[in-house]
């Protein structure tokens, strides 16, 4: 847009950051090619295929991913004969699906929940203004942070968006705790305006899916119901808390949390 100035994107945020998480940003047009790569399936409204960035950084991925879940969505209302009510309920509920579609891991708190200096906006927060504003431009709706829609949204993110590391052990080979990191899986019922909400651990989804995995007798633990009901009523779901990050980690200013 002429005479707007727009700041050019930051691949490195310090020197600091670099040495200490190895931390090198994805510039949004490679971001685009490689999802360019993927096939037109991978967008459709529902069920929503589900993706797990393991180093997302501030979230340049997630966003790019949900900015096209949410096209697909409209793509799909665009081609329905629906009252102006229905419509809205249904992007409602497919954009919250959307949401719980994309996981992602980071060792960096300041990237996954921001609110520092040079940090200010997190992943979570970029996700939630992504939604905030579709939400606005396709049904009107305005939210403040109370606005039952959004804290619905805030539920999934708190959820799905963790600080952890997924290597699996340190450098003095003691586990990272990321076996322990809780997944909650959705499956929504979009004709009844339902969710279901099962947990599990990101360890017993990697022993359930891993063929090279040593066996064993049992086998992983199955999923524990954690919620179900009404859309509208899913942010009630009792909070699944992880674990705080194992360390010692860098914190990106040439020093070591103990």
């Amino acid at each position: 847009m002429s005479g707007v100035d727009i700041e050019p994107e930051r691949l490195v945020k310090s020197a600091e950051r670099v040495r200490d998480l190895g931390e090198v940003f994805t510039p949004r047009e490679t971001v685009d090619a490689m999802l360019d790569l993927l096939p037109k399936e991978m967008w459709i409204h529902h069920p929503s295929p589900t993706f797990l960035e393991p180093a997302c950084g501030d979230g340049n991925f997630l966003v790019a991913i949900l900015e096209r879940k949410l096209a697909g969505i409209k793509e799909f209302l665009n081609g329905e004969v629906l009252s102006a009510e229905i419509s809205n309920d249904l992007a409602r509920l497919f954009a919250l699906e959307a949401l719980s579609s994309i996981y992602a891991v980071d060792i960096s708190e300041d990237n996954v929940i921001g609110g520092t200096q040079g940090h200010e906006v997190g992943a979570r927060t970029r996700l939630l203004n992504m939604f905030a504003e579709w939400i606005l431009v396709e049904c009107g709706q305005k939210f403040n942070k109370s606005s039952a829609p959004l804290t619905r949204a805030q539920w999934i993110v708190d959820h799905n968006i963790l600080v952890g590391n997924m290597l699996p052990t340190l450098q003095d080979g003691k586990p990272t705790g990321r076996d322990e990191l809780p997944l909650v899986e959705y499956t929504w019922f979009p004709d009844q305006f339902r969710v279901e909400l099962v947990k599990t651990t990101l360890g017993a989804v990697i022993a359930d899916s891993d063929p090279n995995a040593e066996m064993t007798l049992f086998g992983p633990p199955d999923p524990e119901s954690l919620w179900s009901g009404p859309v509208k009523q899913m942010h009630k779901a009792a909070a699944v808390l992880a674990p705080r990050l194992k360390g010692p980690a860098r914190n990106g200013q040439g020093r070591v949390d103990k």
